[in-house]
């Protein structure tokens, strides 16, 4: 194994390490930017999914963000209980939930998503426009490659 891992300063050469850091900054600033409207980063991320990308089942959503099923659950619970959310019978399975936001929930995330602009806009305040484009079209090459064709223009085109 070589030393070279272990300096101190190679961490920040490494790129798993600063997508990761970034991730977790970025989910900081959310969280600080979405305090008003009493929702968390994790919280804004699941109606952020709903509102844009129409994801309606607990599973898509999950699979989204990365959570399992039993975490999905819970935060769809806070966001019940908050009213910003409806989990209604899905018409085409009676086994399965189907998600809609309320029209309080509508309300939040429209005025959440300035917020988590200037949150991003800070996160990225180190950057010159330029480096900002390239950034994007770097990450959004790298999701493309990963997403499933059927998925891609889900992603990339949205719904809204």
């Amino acid at each position: 194994m070589s030393n070279r891992n272990l300096e101190p300063d190679s961490i920040i050469e490494n790129l798993g390490f600063l997508l990761g850091k970034s991730c977790h900054i970025k989910d900081r600033l959310l969280d600080q930017y979405l305090l008003p409207e009493d929702i968390t980063s994790t919280q804004g991320k699941v109606l952020f999914q709903i509102y844009h990308l129409r994801f309606n089942r607990p599973s898509h959503i999950g699979k989204s963000l990365n959570v399992d099923n039993s975490a999905i659950t819970r935060m769809l619970d806070r966001l019940e209980k908050k009213e910003l959310i409806r989990r209604l019978p899905d018409p085409e399975d009676r086994r399965s939930i189907v998600i809609t936001l309320t029209d309080t929930g509508v309300d939040v995330v429209e005025r959440a998503l300035p917020l988590a602009a200037q949150a991003i806009d800070e996160l990225t305040q180190a950057l010159t426009a330029e480096e900002i484009e390239q950034l994007r079209h770097c990450l959004q090459k790298i999701i493309t490659s990963a997403l499933p064709e059927n998925c891609q223009d889900t992603y990339l085109k949205g719904s809204n």
